[in-house]
Formats: C-alpha cells, sequence, structure tokens
C-alpha cells in the first residue's frame, strides 16, 4: 500500500466527516479504536454504510409501482406522510432483483433531498469493525456501485466494501428513474 495513502480508518472518518457533515453520529472511536457500520450482502458482496443519523429500517410493505420508471425503482411507499422512491438496490447493482418483499429489509437512506429507501432480500446489521482492517484493492465491483465505494477493506478473512451513501445519492444513474424501453419492468 502507497505511504502517502490514508488508512481505512482515516479514509472512512474523511468519508464520514465530509460528506455526512453534522448528521453523523459515528463512525465512533471508542478506546479500542473502532467504528460501526450497517452491513448487509448484496449478491456475494459484504456491504456496509458507515453508521450515521438518518438511516432507519423501515416496516413499510406496501409499494406502489411507477409505471415507466426503470425496472430498478420498485415504487413509492409511504413514510409517515412522506412519500420515498424505493430502489431495489440489488437489481440497482446489476444482480437478481429481490423476489419476495415479505422477507425484504426496507433501508430508509438519511439524504433527504432525494427521499430513497432501499430494497434489500436480507436484513441488516449494525457491525462494530477494527481500526486494523487491511485495506484490499483487487476486488472486482459491480460497476454500478463502483463509484459509491471509498474503500474495500479485509476483516477477519472476510471482504467490506465500504460505501459512501452521499456520493450513491449523487449519482446520476441513481437519481434518473425514467425509463427507456428497454429498462423499465
Amino acid at each position: 500500500m502507497n505511504q502517502d495513502q490514508p488508512g481505512p480508518l482515516e479514509q472512512l472518518q474523511a468519508l464520514a466527516a465530509g460528506s455526512m457533515g453534522s448528521a453523523v453520529i459515528g463512525i465512533r472511536q471508542t478506546e479500542a479504536r473502532s467504528w460501526r457500520g450497517f452491513t448487509m450482502r448484496l449478491g456475494e458482496l459484504n456491504l456496509v454504510f458507515p453508521f450515521a443519523g438518518g438511516f432507519e429500517i423501515l416496516t413499510e410493505r406496501e409499494i406502489q409501482p411507477i409505471p415507466w420508471a426503470t425496472r430498478w425503482l420498485r415504487g413509492i411507499t409511504n413514510v409517515r406522510g412522506e412519500v420515498y422512491t424505493v430502489v431495489d438496490f440489488a437489481d440497482f447493482a446489476g444482480l437478481p432483483g429481490v423476489t419476495s418483499l415479505r422477507s425484504a429489509t426496507l433501508l430508509k437512506l438519511p439524504d433527504e433531498n432525494i427521499k430513497s429507501a432501499l430494497l434489500l432480500e436480507r436484513r441488516v446489521n449494525l457491525r462494530s469493525f477494527s481500526e486494523y482492517l487491511a485495506q484490499v484493492d483487487d476486488m472486482e465491483l459491480p460497476p454500478a456501485l463502483a463509484p459509491a465505494v471509498s474503500v474495500v477493506l479485509e476483516d477477519g478473512g472476510e471482504r467490506w466494501v465500504v460505501l459512501d451513501v452521499n456520493a450513491l445519492c449523487r449519482m446520476a444513474t441513481f437519481r434518473s428513474i425514467a425509463g427507456t424501453p428497454d429498462t423499465v419492468h
């Protein structure tokens, strides 16, 4: 690894400080120098969003489809009187989408400008990570997610793709929900 590059913890701290501003509750540092993140599986990938205020696991299951929207936009849902778009995150990443809403999880993103929730096939967990993670440079990522990846880490033999939620929410492909004839449901 290049000596001039900051380590994984410094990259995560910079990510949290720069992109999430005052809304950041963590990357929490304790005497053990650890940080926490929301973890999920997407296909074979272990993903983590650094823990920040504004994320919420939703119980809503009623999703209204939007005609002519891109295929990965499953529709909209009402969250306490506000309308949120529901993105099938696996489908957005180019993987098979969620098959059953009964077991799916909705994770509300903290970006209030776009009001969006990710539809996930599996549960979301909160996990602590050690400061002493190895950075990985040779991992192949889905092209749709690559612009939102801040770093790939290794912890206990597992690789973790750390996503920058604000970078994700700024991506033109994520914000552009209008479908074309070859990209709609």
